[in-house]
């Protein structure tokens, strides 16, 4: 809020130019609003006696349906001193800001999995002699291929669902930090990103360990040790 962004404290004493002259006060309380209720609403409080031979305006607010949004533009019309401020305009352009914001955040979570998965690839492309070699000493100790199958399997998937956990605590970094932050307003967390972003890292990266090494699971132990 304004108190935490100006550093005020109870007991401080602001001092305000009204018109030209100097109003001062002691701050006794402080407040928290929920500015999203698009009730009126300010900033700061001042005993009416503080505010006696000010220059003075009213503020009000009403719902105005879409089918009557022309009311306000007459309204301005009848009455030129009125000053016609449409909310519905200000929160559509807050909210495309927050859905690019989102969109960004949704962007960094694919593009962490996708990168694990690339990185999967390569190591596993890298290491394929090597894990050949160990397929067919397994094999020719005994291991059925569907035992080797599971096992290649379960290291995938743990390793996927790790990189769904770094990328789901990443996004939910970032978006605490920039409601934090930035958009000053509480963070609300969505218990789905963590339980998503582990499934989606583990099918990720056992499609990528599969397209890897499924040539290698399929290859007799003998064959695999010929070759390596």
């Amino acid at each position: 809020g304004i108190a935490k962004t100006l550093h005020i404290q109870l007991g401080d004493t602001l001092r305000f130019d009204v018109a030209g002259q100097t109003v001062e006060a002691p701050v006794t309380s402080l407040r928290k609003l929920d500015w999203g209720s698009m009730r009126v609403n300010f900033f700061v409080i001042l005993p009416t006696a503080k505010m006696q031979g000010l220059p003075e305006t009213y503020i009000t607010a009403f719902h105005l349906p879409p089918a009557k949004a022309a009311l306000g533009n007459q309204l301005a019309a009848a009455f030129p001193n009125i000053t016609v401020v449409n909310t519905d305009l200000i929160l559509r352009q807050i909210q495309q800001v927050l859905d690019q914001v989102i969109a960004a955040v949704e962007f960094l979570f694919v593009f962490t999995l996708l990168a694990g998965v690339t990185v999967l690839y390569a190591a596993l492309s890298g290491a394929r002699d090597e894990r050949k070699r160990d397929a067919g000493l397994l094999k020719a100790l005994g291991a059925s291929a569907a035992l080797v199958r599971q096992t290649q399997y379960a290291e995938f998937l743990v390793v996927g669902g790790l990189a769904g956990l770094l990328a789901s605590v990443g996004a939910i970094g970032v978006g605490w930090g920039l409601s934090q932050y930035v958009f000053d307003f509480p963070y609300r967390f969505n218990v789905w990103i963590v339980p998503v972003g582990v499934v989606s890292g583990m099918i990720c990266a056992f499609a990528g360990g599969w397209l890897g090494l499924r040539e290698v699971l399929r290859q007799p132990a003998l064959a695999t040790l010929r070759d390596v």
